[in-house]
């Protein structure tokens, strides 16, 4: 098994675990992202960089935005699979890192993302500029501007509505949501029956403002199914703001 391993790139083995899939035993997009964080993390840590390093400048990393591919084909259970992560560019306030999940011998790439991250003062919870002594270990180019990611349609019609309670358990060590956790909220209204005979191609997701413990949020979803593609736009609300947005491409 060879693992890319250097200051701009990290791969690492992972295990799927029977609570990271559902009932089908392909893994949830909310633990594959939890995954994509996971070696996002041991990159950082890898370099020196734990979280109570990162979090002695007073702030941490965000993430803004995703978007993503999937294969057909996916793993199960019991699978052994590879995380992996490159820093691949940044500015002063916005880095852009690439992930991708793949089978031991890279010959499938089951999901391949890419992320904006920002850094957020934990005590005024606005943005700041990236300390240097964090992002200069990764070794990855500084540029003016960063691509774009795919931006989400909005929700015009929604179909179905859903509330769900923010609950102790949803909170991360930033004390908001965790950003996975937006994607159980995101896909449940669809329902089990479409979800277990659909499977994603591609999605995007767009975070506006953070969701905070306690608050009830409403989960809007429409679907569209035209000639050729089935797509899903998704809304999380509270209290009538929209929080994030969603899209996402089925088969």
């Amino acid at each position: 098994m060879d693992l890319q391993q250097n200051k701009q790139t990290y791969e690492m083995p992972h295990l799927l675990t029977y609570y990271e899939c559902d009932d089908t035993g392909r893994p949830s997009l909310s633990m594959v992202l939890s995954m994509m964080t996971m070696v996002s993390d041991a990159h950082s840590m890898s370099l020196g960089m734990d979280t109570a390093t990162v979090q002695s400048t007073g702030g941490a990393w965000v993430i803004t935005a995703y978007e993503g591919e999937f294969t057909k084909e996916q793993p199960t259970f019991g699978d052994t699979v590879i995380l992996g992560t490159r820093a691949l560019a940044y500015n002063r306030f916005f880095a852009l890192r690439e992930f991708w999940l793949t089978d031991p011998d890279h010959r499938i790439k089951y999901a391949h993302f890419r992320a904006n991250f920002v850094f957020m003062n934990l005590e005024k919870r606005r943005l700041m500029s990236i300390p240097e002594e964090l992002i200069s270990r990764f070794d990855s180019p500084q540029e003016k501007r960063l691509p774009r990611l795919a931006q989400p349609a909005e929700v015009t019609e929604p179909a179905k509505e859903q509330e769900y309670r923010v609950r102790y358990f949803d909170i991360d060590v930033n004390h908001h949501v965790n950003n996975a956790r937006y994607f159980d909220w995101l896909l449940d209204p669809l329902g089990s029956q479409f979800l277990r005979t659909h499977h994603l191609t591609r999605m995007a997701i767009k975070y506006e403002h953070e969701v905070r413990e306690g608050a009830t949020v409403t989960s809007r979803c429409q679907v569209l199914d035209e000639p050729g593609q089935l797509t899903s736009r998704h809304a999380i609300v509270v209290d009538g703001q929209t929080c994030a947005q969603a899209e996402f491409h089925w088969a």
